[in-house]
């Protein structure tokens, strides 16, 4: 009679051994020609994801040759900004593309690099880590770091897709005045720890002690603000 409980024992001796049964791992689907739009809240597409090709496993999609495309307001056949990058990660539930090598958001006004990334679609809030540069046509701004607001046309906001909203770049910043702006600015190079770039003005405000360097004159001001476009309306 004490068959079955030596066979009993014998049973749960072995389950014990096994352990409890693991998960079925998640399906890695791969694909090519992504392509993920997202729309406003009257349905209007506003901008869209899109890559030449990736892996996907849960919500997780590891993406190459990639690009967000930002559409006109008044013509969604029209790109008027774009973000690039070879490489990233798409989390489809935080809403957040990141990336660990070089990326670059080109705008008809400025050109933005830098190596690292992570940005939040629906908030449009891009974080930029390391080496960062914005360039345009009067000054070329390097620093270690920044944040940018894309613009993404909102009720109740009366601006354009012709740039981003604000940049807010710090750490070791330097802005370097190209040759043809020189003589509207007075300076050559500025020299400061932050610096706030406004889309919808384009003026770029130093809220901390900034030195500028010249061939003639050295400064260190307080605070200072340079209007961009100063420089195309002075020839």
């Amino acid at each position: 009679m004490r068959t079955p409980r030596i066979r009993l024992l014998l049973g749960l001796t072995l389950a014990a051994v096994a352990g409890p049964r693991s998960l079925p791992a998640a399906v890695e689907i791969s694909a090519t020609g992504i392509s993920l739009p997202f729309f406003d809240a009257t349905g209007k597409l506003t901008h869209r994801l899109v890559a030449k090709d990736g892996t996907k496993q849960g919500s997780v999609q590891v993406l190459r040759a990639v690009e967000v495309r930002y559409f006109s307001t008044e013509d969604p056949n029209v790109v008027v900004q774009t973000l690039t990058t070879d490489e990233a990660v798409w989390d489809d539930r935080k809403g957040t593309l990141t990336g660990r090598g070089r990326m670059a958001v080109s705008t008809a006004d400025n050109q933005l690099t830098g190596d690292g990334f992570d940005f939040a679609l629906a908030t449009s809030l891009l974080h930029i880590h390391r080496q960062f540069t914005m360039k345009n046509p009067e000054v070329l701004l390097t620093s270690d770091r920044a944040t940018v607001e894309v613009v993404v046309e909102r009720a109740g906001e009366n601006l354009k897709l012709s740039d981003v909203k604000r940049c807010e770049a710090s750490g070791n910043l330097v802005i370097t005045v190209q040759p043809t702006a020189v003589k509207t600015y007075g300076f050559e190079k500025a020299f400061s720890e932050k610096a706030v770039y406004d889309g919808a003005t384009r003026t770029i405000f130093f809220p901390e002690p900034t030195r500028t360097q010249g061939k003639d004159v050295n400064a260190t001001l307080q605070t200072m603000t340079l209007r961009l476009g100063a420089a195309n309306e002075s020839r």
